[in-house]
């Protein structure tokens, strides 16, 4: 049915790439994001390390990935560790990242852990937000977070309960100030 008609045969044909080969990844090249897509209930604990993750779905469980975005109709409720988290729908834990963002549909309800933190003027955020050079290097959300420097000496109300914040219990060196503890010199 087909032929060559005089031309000559092609003996360079190059062999098809084994697939298993096409799916292994370039060290250092980002990835293809793994969606949980919208109407999908997830009940568990995602551990995504390194890789990037898509939320359009719920979460009921703790969520460790390398870049988190939680979409408009996406749901967390669990503690969050990630290099970078990006929420525009809704968060219910904590949150530990070198990198959030708050987008302006955003809502967390939950302490936030951070190196950077850029909240959008229309997103909720409830709860106590601490920065740290390196917030991954605490071993877990529950793990308190001991101030960096401290000297200031003025007395703490505990209006913050039993441990219940990633921070764990209050210092007599930290302060309050708008519901955000401050640790360093005041002047």
């Amino acid at each position: 049915m087909f032929t060559n008609k005089g031309r000559p045969e092609n003996t360079n044909v190059p062999a098809l790439p084994d697939p298993v080969a096409q799916r292994r990844q370039a060290p250092g090249r980002p990835g293809i994001a793994s969606i949980i897509a919208n109407g999908v209930k997830i009940t568990g604990t995602i551990d995504a390390e390194g890789a990037e993750l898509q939320v359009d779905g719920e979460i009921e469980g703790n969520v460790r990935g390398g870049s988190l975005t939680v979409g408009d109709t996406g749901m967390v409720k669990g503690d969050v560790i990630s290099e970078s988290v990006t929420v525009h729908g809704r968060v219910e834990g904590s949150v530990r990242a070198r990198k959030v963002m708050l987008a302006r549909n955003a809502h967390v309800l939950g302490d936030i852990v951070h190196q950077s933190l850029s909240v959008e003027m229309g997103a909720v955020f409830e709860g106590q937000c601490r920065y740290l050079q390196d917030p991954l290097s605490q071993s877990g959300p529950g793990t308190p977070a001991s101030p960096q420097i401290s000297s200031s000496q003025e007395p703490r109300n505990s209006a913050f309960g039993s441990g219940s914040s990633v921070f764990g219990e209050p210092s007599s060196d930290d302060r309050l100030v708008s519901g955000v503890i401050v640790t360093g010199a005041s002047n």
